[in-house]
């Protein structure tokens, strides 16, 4: 009988700590507005960035920010000179603990892993991101891994 009870209360503290992890990066994620520095795309050692208009001028003349809502949905917006260029809406969610699905803009389509090198800094990445830009471009490479670092703004 001790032994049905220990394993019970240690399945429900796992299944409680497994929930509040989660819990725990979906409050990060939402609780403030998030800066995309870098996009790499499968093994082209380019920024991806670099394909938006004036990214490429430096002088932190843009930003290509994301804001995750708690209703699943996130807005990214890329902004040039301090107007705003264009808003594009998506959808996220956190399938389990540290991944996150993200279907937005032209090039986030999918399920990243996410490391937190600090609780303002993520890497996200994926082996197998849609990139709708690339449809009828390069289908090699319309599926494909990407990595994408963030810092919370």
């Amino acid at each position: 009988m001790n032994n049905k009870l220990s394993a019970l209360l240690l399945f429900a503290f796992l299944a409680l700590t497994i929930s509040s992890c989660k819990k725990v990066t979906e409050d990060q994620l939402i609780n403030g507005l998030w800066r995309i520095d870098e996009i790499y795309v499968d093994t082209i050692s380019t920024n991806y960035l670099y394909n938006l208009p004036h990214y490429p001028e430096g002088n932190n003349c843009c930003a290509y920010k994301i804001d995750f809502e708690r209703d699943g949905t996130v807005l990214a917006f890329y902004v040039t000179h301090d107007s705003i260029n264009y808003v594009a809406p998506g959808i996220w969610y956190l399938p389990e603990y540290n991944k996150i699905y993200m279907k937005v803009d032209s090039f986030f389509d999918g399920t990243f892993d996410i490391a937190k090198p600090t609780l303002k800094h993520f890497r996200l990445s994926s082996d197998a991101n849609h990139i709708k830009a690339f449809d009828g471009v390069n289908p090699n490479m319309d599926t494909t891994s990407t990595k994408i670092d963030m810092v919370k703004i």
